[in-house]
């Protein structure tokens, strides 16, 4: 009876030093995997697919610059950007950016947005049906912005539809009153090129 308990004993001992060193190998294998990750590599998944924005060419008007995206404050090439003025459209870190009632300028621009009084001359309706109704508003923005750095800015507000089950967007930009109608004569101008 004592051999029997003898070798028994053996036998779990042996089974759980076995166990200890696969477990053991496991830690290090995830250690190892661990500390050779890339140091720059993103953690948080981002979705690869775009959204596709149903529009005929014919409605595009292309602005002279592409806009390229931008990850990090353009003053502090190492902060991550939180967001972009409405006005001159750069992303800008936590520190950089000015939050006034849900709406967001650089520094420089909220000086621009506190100076003036501005005026509305847009409320263009869009539906899932007909979104790049509104797409001449961005565009007719940039271009005062990057041609003639007149500043203005799009204020997006959304609805819900039941009646029909959907979402409509109402663009609006806002201008400065001194520009109210010298812009928005170019507005229509600017339309009816589109």
């Amino acid at each position: 009876m004592n051999q029997f308990l003898q070798n028994y004993l053996i036998a779990i001992v042996v089974f759980l030093l076995m166990l200890i060193f696969l477990l053991m190998g496991a830690m290090i294998f995830i250690l190892f995997k661990l500390l050779n990750k890339p140091k720059n590599e993103v953690v948080a998944e981002i979705p690869t697919e775009k959204p596709v924005l149903k529009v005929s060419p014919e409605k595009l008007k292309l602005v002279e610059e592409p806009i390229v995206e931008k990850y990090y404050c353009i003053h502090h090439k190492e902060a991550p950007s939180v967001g972009s003025c409405l006005i001159c459209e750069e992303v800008f870190c936590v520190d950089c950016l000015v939050d006034h009632e849900s709406m967001h300028f650089c520094k420089e621009h909220f000086r621009t947005y506190a100076n003036f009084k501005w005026k509305q001359i847009t409320d263009t309706r869009t539906t899932p049906d007909t979104p790049e109704d509104g797409l001449y508003i961005y565009n007719f923005k940039r271009d005062l912005w990057l041609n003639k750095t007149i500043p203005s800015f799009v204020m997006t507000h959304y609805k819900i539809n039941i009646e029909n089950d959907y979402i409509e967007s109402f663009i609006q930009l806002n201008v400065r009153e001194d520009d109210v109608d010298k812009l928005i004569l170019e507005l229509e101008k600017y339309k009816a090129l589109d």
